[in-house]
């Protein structure tokens, strides 16, 4: 059973192993402790027994809008609903604190990503050119956490 609890600098070995093993560019590991400070009830980890099996980062930007800075799931617990409990949790908290939408950059070659972006509500916005570096573009999808539209 996996549980979804607030990270912990105990956890920053794992959440960086994911990290890496999930990126073509990972956050440093630095990156990923200072997000322990800056993201603080924002930074989630979903946690199989004492293993951290997934984990997300985001923040609230004036005061109304919620960035997912990183969202992985380890490989071997992918396609399991982990990855939609960590983005269901994320966006219950950004909705407490204010925020009206959520939205993220993922590249646009990672398609299986986007699949799973879409298939939990986001849609793509527009195209945010060298954002992963020089020809490596990232699509920006949005989610309103406020209204649904009819299908």
């Amino acid at each position: 059973m996996v549980i979804i609890a607030d990270a912990t600098e105990a956890d920053l070995n794992q959440i960086y192993e994911i990290e890496s093993k999930s990126f073509d560019n990972p956050y440093p590991y630095s990156l990923l402790r200072a997000y322990l400070f800056l993201a603080s009830k924002l930074y989630l980890v979903a946690k199989n027994g004492d293993k951290v099996v997934g984990y997300v980062i985001g923040i609230i930007q004036y005061g109304y809008r919620g960035h997912i800075v990183s969202i992985a799931v380890k490989p071997e617990y992918r396609n399991q609903g982990i990855g939609s409990e960590l983005l269901n949790e994320i966006e219950q908290r950004f909705k407490q604190n204010g925020a009206r939408y959520s939205y993220l950059e993922v590249s646009i070659s990672n398609l299986s990503a986007i699949s799973f972006y879409y298939t939990n509500g986001y849609i793509i916005s527009y195209l945010r050119k060298n954002y992963y570096g020089r020809g490596k573009h990232a699509f920006v999808m949005i989610k309103n956490l406020y209204y649904k539209f009819l299908d």
